[in-house]
């Protein structure tokens, strides 16, 4: 059954719920998670838009994915995605992303999309996934490779899951494959990660001594514990030149006199900013005292998630084939 919506705008995503292990059975269908921006396109009359995680317009940066999106022949039609720029090993490179994103016209950028939640007067957030993903292949069959449709593999979720960690690929995605579409932090998806990362604010910098122009040497991270911001770490590692300038430009209009930390630290080096930017960190594990271990840096993202605990969030890539391991036109609450 579906149902019509007058008036198209945006919808608040279905997030994947964070488990330790993939499902089995023939209930699933398993794609691989992209490590890029999670993106809604809403199209109607002939235009396109583009939004968010947090229903921010990103129109502008997004300019040749929402020229394509605007062409497809519909009349209206709200597609789910995750926008991805690929590096030299045909995987996501997130830092890639991050660059491209001032550049509008980008070529590198592109939208693989895996749900299709309105088409043509019809809400289908009450059909099987299935079903959404049938009619998403369906419109996207023809268009040009900015706009590409996300596949899924009907598999043992275990053995998709090795797989992708031994190709590098940093999880996998899961999704019940009779499920309706439902806004928020849901168990019909989950996802389970090859490498821990998640997002957290940064509370203070170390400044690169002697560098020009001025970039980081290391970052200081919270978490959040209630009302509470406590420190969780330093992440020393992981910034090419470019992602530590760009950061340092992100940080200097932060700087505070004191730290913004509930709970004092003794770095004497630090330079305390309030804790408005997020970092997505890759790490090896936490300490009892809620410390990440080996914490790497590997960028910056644009919308917040809960920080309370380490639990990461990456992205879904299209196709992922078995014996031999090639990635067929490789590749987020």
């Amino acid at each position: 059954m579906t149902s019509a919506i007058d008036r198209l705008s945006f919808i608040e995503f279905q997030s994947p719920t964070l488990v330790e292990k993939a499902p089995e059975g023939g209930d699933w269908l398993h794609e691989i998670k992209y490590d890029g921006y999670r993106t809604q396109l809403v199209v109607e009359g002939g235009k396109a838009r583009a939004f968010t995680r947090r229903g921010y317009d990103w129109s502008h940066r997004y300019k040749r994915i929402v020229q394509a999106a605007a062409s497809l022949p519909v009349k209206s039609a709200i597609i789910d995605g995750e926008a991805v720029v690929l590096g030299d090993t045909g995987l996501p490179d997130y830092q890639a992303l991050e660059r491209e994103l001032g550049n509008p016209s980008s070529l590198r950028m592109t939208l693989y999309a895996f749900d299709l939640l309105y088409l043509d007067g019809r809400d289908l957030r009450e059909q099987p996934l299935v079903k959404r993903k049938a009619a998403l292949k369906k419109l996207l069959t023809e268009t040009e490779p900015t706009l590409t449709y996300a596949e899924h593999l009907e598999v043992n979720g275990k053995d998709m899951f090795d797989h992708a960690c031994r190709m590098g690929i940093e999880g996998i995605v899961s999704k019940r494959a009779d499920a309706h579409y439902r806004s928020g932090v849901q168990t019909s998806w989950v996802k389970v990660k090859c490498v821990k990362s998640d997002t957290f604010p940064i509370v203070a910098f170390v400044e690169k001594l002697g560098a020009q122009p001025r970039r980081i040497a290391s970052l200081y991270i919270g978490r959040r514990e209630g009302d509470r911001l406590l420190y969780a770490g330093k992440a020393q590692t992981g910034y090419t030149l470019d992602a530590a300038r760009r950061v340092r430009e992100r940080l200097d209009p932060l700087v505070v006199a004191k730290s913004p930390l509930s709970e004092p630290i003794k770095k004497p080096k630090a330079t305390w900013v309030k804790p408005d930017v997020l970092a997505e960190v890759q790490f090896s594990g936490v300490s009892d005292r809620g410390i990440l271990r080996e914490a790497v840096f590997k960028g910056l993202r644009e919308e917040p998630r809960d920080a309370s605990r380490p639990s990461a969030d990456i992205s879904p890539f299209s196709c992922l084939a078995f014996e031999p391991l090639p990635v067929v036109a490789v590749f987020s609450d």
